[in-house]
């Protein structure tokens, strides 16, 4: 039963590097964001890890699935990411209790910026759910945030 104090939120991060990246430091960074999205929501007073998950997707050099479970933050890895990646498609999801949709937000959006802003790297956030709801409106542009690096 889902309760009235849970919260969802989905982002994706286009990343485009333009200097070569190791898998090991990329693993790394996500690896870490979704440790600090865990350990940020608890210290914001949620109440409930649900689910924090996220998927890396590379054209060819690669895949990474990575959850949270619990308010420890431990990440659990499949998956392994190849040399020579230029993009990667990254989607998180957070599900919890105890805090709401923007708060979220509020903490997920510049850690993701924060994490996956490496060195020559071209990052665009995209909420999904505001994606989806928007979808084939004139205004859709103005859904994206775009950071340059």
């Amino acid at each position: 039963m889902i309760t009235p104090d849970f919260a969802a939120y989905a982002v994706g991060a286009d990343v485009h590097l333009h200097e070569a990246v190791s898998p090991a430091e990329l693993t790394r960074r996500i690896e870490g964001l979704l440790t600090k999205i865990a350990l940020e929501c608890v210290k914001a007073g949620a109440d409930l890890i649900g689910h924090i998950k996220c998927i890396v997707e590379t054209d060819r050099k690669g895949f990474l699935a990575i959850s949270v479970v619990d308010a420890s933050g431990a990440p659990h890895t499949r998956g392994k990411l190849e040399d020579g990646i230029e993009e990667m498609d990254v989607i998180i999801n957070v599900l919890l209790y105890g805090l709401k949709r923007s708060r979220i937000q509020e903490i997920v959006d510049p850690l993701v910026r924060q994490e996956l802003s490496v060195p020559g790297a071209h990052l665009t956030l995209e909420d999904l759910e505001k994606h989806e709801h928007h979808h084939g409106e004139h205004d859709h542009e103005h859904d994206h945030e775009h950071d340059h690096c």
